[in-house]
Parts: C-alpha cells; structure tokens; sequence
C-alpha cells in the first residue's frame, strides 16, 4: 500500500472491537483539532495489516509540540484520566505517557515522534477506514509496524511469542508487497537486521 492511499478495510473481528475504535476515535478527533501529526502502531495496527488480535490497549505515535500540550490534556479529560503534568515530563523526556478512558478503562499510550525512524513511518502512515470508525486511521504502513514490532522484541529480550508470531504472520500475509529494501535499511539502522532476516527468510 502506498503511503496516503485511503483503504476501507473490514478487518477480520474488528466488529467485535466497537469500544476499542470508540476509544481511538476519541483522541484522534483530539488529535486533529489541533493539526498533530500521528499515527497508530502496535496490536491493532497489526490487526489491520494482519488478522485481529483482542488488545486493551492501543498505541499512538503523535508529533505533539509543547506549546500544543496543555490545550491537548484539558480537551482529552473528558473522556479520559489524563496527567498534563506527567505528559509534560514524558515528552521532556522522549518517552510515552497514557491515559486511560473513563467509562470502558481502556488505555491509551502516547509516543513522541522524536526519531528518525518514528519521522520516516509518519510520512508513510496509511490511511483506513473502518466501519464503525467515526474518524478515518493513520496507520502505520505493514512494512513499519514490522520493524517496530522487532524491535520491540529485541527490546524485550527476544522472549515475547506474540510480537514473533506477529511479525510472521504479517511477513506472510504481506509477502508479496512488502518493501524489501525499505525493510533492510531499517532493520540496520534499529540494529534488528538478523532478525528481519530470518523472518523474511
């Protein structure tokens, strides 16, 4: 899939995902009234590339500049348990910082878009629509979420059987379109290019 490319996609179980896509329904309209770049990673960015995997959380990459954060927080506390202070020093931080929604208790983890790699799968965020979705997604493109998910292993010390089999089952799946020279680039540059190997092998 090309990056830009609007897809409508009913994915596999996602029916079963109403409060999920609610919840991410709501800090992307959040997002988008103040014109933050983002996207969304993780299991349910898989889900879309892959087959649907039941999450209780959801993970966004979101370029949120500081001046832009404390109007951000006040507008998410209505539907969220939102920390302005403790999103301040996460970003100051380059780290992650989560809220967690009101009345389903789902939570939702906010990465800066603070490297690289994240600027790179930002501009190549593809964008679906998913039935039951208010708001059109910025996905991560499969090719992304792949090198994310390896990383994430490697982080983890390459002991999570679920971010292997994901990677596998995306690989798979996407075998055919993948971007095999994106892909090498930056499985070196993120240091999981043996892993990247022997996933595509």
């Amino acid at each position: 899939m090309s990056p830009g490319r609007i897809v409508r996609r009913a994915v596999g179980g996602m029916r079963d995902a109403n409060d999920l896509i609610a919840v991410i329904d709501a800090v992307i309209v959040a997002l988008r009234h103040h014109a933050i770049p983002h996207y969304v990673t993780g299991s349910f960015a898989s889900s879309v590339h892959g087959e649907f995997r039941a999450t209780a959380d959801v993970d966004l990459v979101a370029d949120i500049p500081a001046a832009a954060l404390s109007a951000l927080m006040q507008e998410l506390d209505a539907a969220f348990v939102a920390d302005a202070e403790q999103a301040r020093l996460a970003l100051a931080r380059g780290q992650s910082f989560n809220l967690i929604h009101r009345t389903t208790y789902l939570k939702v983890d906010l990465f800066p878009c603070d490297s690289a790699f994240n600027q790179s799968a930002l501009g190549r965020a593809v964008t679906i629509e998913i039935p039951g979705a208010t708001e059109s997604l910025r996905v991560s493109s499969v090719e992304d979420i792949i090198l994310a998910k390896l990383r994430w292993y490697r982080l983890g010390g390459e002991s999570s059987d679920v971010q292997r089999r994901d990677v596998q089952q995306l690989v798979e799946l996407n075998r055919d379109t993948l971007e095999v020279g994106y892909l090498r680039h930056w499985a070196t540059e993120l240091g999981v290019d043996d892993l990247l190997t022997k996933a595509i092998a």
